[in-house]
């Protein structure tokens, strides 16, 4: 398992910018991370106190962040999302949940110069975004 000071030694994020609190555990394809960060006061992707539900999008590419390193001992490499897709959500904002959310990631696709990713965030086991992220390494 790892924490948040590891998950941000991984990603190009840091301080409040980091959302994801643990890493509960991961294989060569799948990554499961879990966090309280949309209840922090100082999440930078808040407005008016709120965190739009289509903001997970950022999650589930921090999760493809984090898990690209973890997978197969692959050195950590910069990249870029360059296509967002098949983003669905069932409500309007992510700072309405009280209890943890579950960020799940699937490689769906890697090779030299590219990755895809398929994510689902969840609470108390009901989806509440899923959708799929492309990445362009540099």
């Amino acid at each position: 398992m790892l924490g948040r000071a590891e998950i941000s030694c991984l990603i190009p994020h840091s301080g409040p910018m980091v959302l994801l609190d643990r890493v509960v555990s991961h294989d060569d394809t799948d990554i499961l991370c879990t966090t309280l960060s949309h209840r922090r006061t100082d999440n930078p992707l808040s407005r008016g106190g709120r965190i739009p539900a289509v903001c997970g999008a950022e999650y589930g590419a921090q999760a493809a962040a984090v898990h690209g390193p973890l997978a197969k001992g692959q050195a950590m490499r910069p990249g870029h999302i360059v296509l967002l897709r098949e983003l669905n959500w069932n409500r309007l904002y992510l700072s309405d949940i009280e209890g943890p959310l579950e960020v799940r990631a699937r490689c769906m696709h890697r090779d030299a110069r590219s990755l895809a990713y398929r994510f689902i965030l969840s609470a108390d086991e009901v989806e509440v975004l899923s959708g799929e992220c492309g990445i362009i390494l540099s």
